[in-house]
């Protein structure tokens, strides 16, 4: 086990060995993994390794209150907390082949006193196991060095933007997506789209150098960055390969202008 302090609370972890010669090595790390927030008034929070620490533990504290413990009774309470861990054992969570996903599609949780996963479960580990090349690809792509990188999709069948950041302590460098990522992320939002919210409109990835990843499926429930915002035509062209039910009010309005109709709407 191993433990770090923040200002008022532990994050306590399993630590993962990473040939540090290897500047690949991050690529087969686990993601996902299960962490514990202990505040020095003994309060505990499981949290996810896909979260950036610093985050993580600004989200804790917001949530503290003043609480009688401290200094060294605190450092003892944290160092029970390890030794309960150690005997217990820290259960592991690998969410759809180790990826955690932030915004899970609509539908797709266990189906409801059935045996096993719904077909959405089925078609979400699928979509999810997909996620792992695209990420081995874009981190090739870096300047050496990088401590984050941001990925941004927004697809439609027939028309497409790319967004890749990289970022370190010292840079940010922005890199264009090649074709042979493009068509991986391509071939993962049709996977997607088999589940019943449909194809995801913009897909959203956060990455570390330790590989801890965050995914985000944007169905359309905000207006898009103006940078990401395709012309209607392609989100028409979208709809009739991908029918869905209902589209976001907004995004309707963009694509038919005046002519949309209320019950077409969300």
């Amino acid at each position: 086990m191993a433990a770090d302090r923040f200002d008022g609370a532990w994050m306590v972890y399993a630590p993962v060995e990473v040939d540090e010669s290897d500047p690949m090595a991050f690529l087969d790390m686990p993601v996902g993994r299960s962490a514990f927030m202990v505040s020095d008034s003994g309060r505990i929070e499981e949290v996810s390794s896909s979260v950036p620490p610093q985050q993580a533990y600004e989200q804790f504290m917001s949530r503290e209150r003043p609480a009688g413990h401290g200094g060294s009774n605190a450092d003892e309470y944290m160092a029970e907390f390890a030794r309960w861990l150690e005997q217990d054992g820290m259960h592991v969570r690998q969410e759809f082949g180790g990826l955690t996903i932030v915004n899970p599609a609509p539908g797709s949780g266990p189906a409801a006193g059935g045996p096993g996963m719904s077909r959405d479960d089925a078609v979400a580990a699928e979509a999810s196991r997909l996620i792992e090349p695209i990420v081995q690809q874009l981190a090739l792509l870096g300047p050496p060095e990088w401590e984050w990188f941001w990925a941004q999709f927004a697809f439609t069948v027939s028309a497409e933007i790319s967004h890749l950041r990289f970022s370190s302590y010292h840079r940010t460098v922005v890199v264009p997506v090649p074709e042979q990522v493009a068509a991986l992320v391509r071939d993962q939002r049709h996977v997607a789209a088999q589940m019943s919210a449909g194809p995801w409109w913009r897909l959203l990835l956060t990455v570390t150098n330790r590989g801890e990843t965050t995914v985000d499926y944007d169905y359309g429930d905000g207006p898009f960055p103006h940078d990401q915002l395709l012309s209607p035509e392609h989100y028409r062209n979208d709809l009739e390969a991908y029918p869905r039910p209902r589209v976001p009010a907004w995004l309707a309005r963009y694509i038919d202008g005046p002519a949309a109709h209320d019950s077409d709407l969300y």
